[in-house]
This record gives structure tokens, C-alpha cells and sequence, in this order.
């Protein structure tokens, strides 16, 4: 199993958590957005027009430090993060991609999933590992070739508290649930089947990604929050730029879909 693999792409998702990235997977309804010159993608927003008039907050401060949260009150739902990094020094690139997808049941019983893949510059898996865990019962796969074998159930606890720092609620709780008030209500949009509000990032947190991701340069950030509810829907960071001759650049996706319809299946 490659557990080093998921806890260091674990950590680079926490850090950047609210956002947005490049190529491939990103969720159903979130934008692609725009490729640029070295690799990076620059978030493009998306959903449905916004509605001319709609009341919104003036920016995220009060609706931000519930959102995370809120994802929990729900019976269920379906995530992805997709996270893509790129730098550039005289003729060599360097790229990487991770994309990490799972599901959230908390009704009628516990149960969630996680699949966590490497993707290599032309699309494919390189790397794989799934968890799947329906109340006290886990299965378990190391890599992409490998099948989901059943684990002891004294270990599916262990297992869910793993699974809990790549949800959702977690990536945006850590480093935006405080930050609303650096985001700006644009409107109200129908974002992954979501009636939401869109709010939109201003430098402060470019400033904040860049400390923790290291991508220095240009950022741009956007973030839906359900308008019944209240929990994140949609968000996206990406970044490019360069210095002392080098260029790169980051972005992150995550996206909540299936909102109280989502299930988990033991693996075939």
C-alpha cells in the first residue's frame, strides 16, 4: 500500500485545500479552466448565469467559518480533489498530478471511500490506493493492478480517521473557514446541481497559498457555498508565475456532488 503517498499528497491537499487544478478529473460541473503557456491551469469559474438581484452577502465572513461543518449535517455525498503542480527551470518541466475521490454516508449508516490516484502527464494512472469502509467492516487496495482486500474490523476505525483529513469539510476548514472575509460575493449560481452563492478570492489569498504551497506568482480563487445548507460546493485556487529564471505553477479543485444521494458498495 502506498500509505506514504497518500499522507504527503494528504498534507499538500490541506495546505491549499479551497480550489482548483488542471488537467483530466476534475468533478462533475466544475470548470477546467484554462491552460496555460507552462502547464498551469487558471480557474475559469462556471455554473449557471448568475441571477441579476440576487441577495448575497457582501463577502464570505459569515457564511464561510459554517461550511465546512455543514457537510457533515448532510445524509450524504460524493467528493473529488484534484490537485496539479508544475515548475519550469531553462529546458526541464516538472509536473505532478494527484486526484483524490471518495463518498460520505452518514444515513442511514456510516460508511465512506476513498480512492487516491498518481496521474502522469499524458492522462495515466501510475499510482493507486482505495480504501472502503461500511460500518465496522474495511477493504483495502495498495495499487492500480491490485484488488480491494477485507481488512480485520479492529482496524476499520483507524482506517476512518485516515479517510476524515482528505474530506471536504476538512481541506476548506483548516485554511478558509476564517479567510470569508478576503472573498467577495459575485452572485448566485447552480453549481454542481446546487443552488449556491459564488464568492471570489482577492490577492490576501494568494498570499496565504503561496506560503504554504510555495507557488509564487498570480493567484486566482473561487468558492461556492450552498444557499440551503450552507456547506462548501465548489472551490478553486490556482496559481502561475516564476522567479530567479524558473516558472511553474498550481492549482487545486474540490468539488461536492450527489448531496444526499450518494452510496458506498463493498468493492467486487
Amino acid at each position: 500500500m502506498r500509505l506514504r503517498s497518500i499522507v504527503v499528497v494528504g498534507v499538500l491537499a490541506v495546505a491549499a485545500c479551497s480550489s482548483s487544478p488542471v488537467a483530466s478529473t476534475s468533478g462533475a460541473g466544475s470548470s477546467p479552466g484554462t491552460a496555460s503557456s507552462n502547464g498551469a491551469v487558471v480557474p475559469t469559474g462556471g455554473g449557471t448565469a448568475s441571477q441579476p438581484g440576487a441577495s448575497t452577502a457582501a463577502n464570505g465572513g459569515s457564511a464561510f467559518p459554517g461550511a465546512a461543518g455543514a457537510l457533515d449535517k448532510l445524509d450524504s455525498y460524493s467528493y473529488s480533489v484534484d490537485v496539479t503542480s508544475s515548475s519550469a527551470a531553462g529546458s526541464v518541466t516538472t509536473t505532478s498530478h494527484t486526484k483524490m475521490s471518495g463518498t460520505v454516508v452518514h444515513k442511514p449508516a456510516e460508511a465512506s471511500s476513498l480512492l487516491q490516484q498518481t496521474i502522469d502527464a499524458s492522462g495515466n494512472v501510475e499510482e493507486e490506493f482505495g480504501i472502503v469502509i461500511i460500518g465496522p467492516d474495511a477493504w483495502v487496495k495498495g495499487n492500480k493492478d491490485a484488488p480491494y482486500l477485507k481488512v480485520p474490523a479492529s482496524t476499520a476505525g483507524s482506517f476512518m480517521t485516515g479517510i476524515a483529513a482528505y474530506r471536504p469539510e476538512q481541506l476548506f476548514g483548516v485554511y478558509f473557514a476564517a479567510n470569508g472575509g478576503a472573498f467577495t460575493a459575485v452572485g448566485t449560481e447552480t453549481k454542481n446541481g446546487v443552488a449556491s452563492t459564488h464568492y471570489k478570492g482577492d490577492q490576501s489569498i494568494g498570499t496565504l497559498l503561496g506560503g504554504i504551497t510555495g507557488a509564487q506568482g498570480q493567484w486566482a480563487s473561487d468558492v461556492w457555498i450552498a444557499n440551503d445548507g450552507g456547506f462548501i460546493v465548489h472551490s478553486e485556487a490556482a496559481a502561475q508565475g516564476g522567479a530567479n529564471g524558473s516558472s511553474g505553477g498550481f492549482a487545486i479543485i474540490v468539488d461536492v456532488n450527489q448531496v444526499n444521494a450518494a452510496t458506498v458498495t463493498p468493492p467486487s
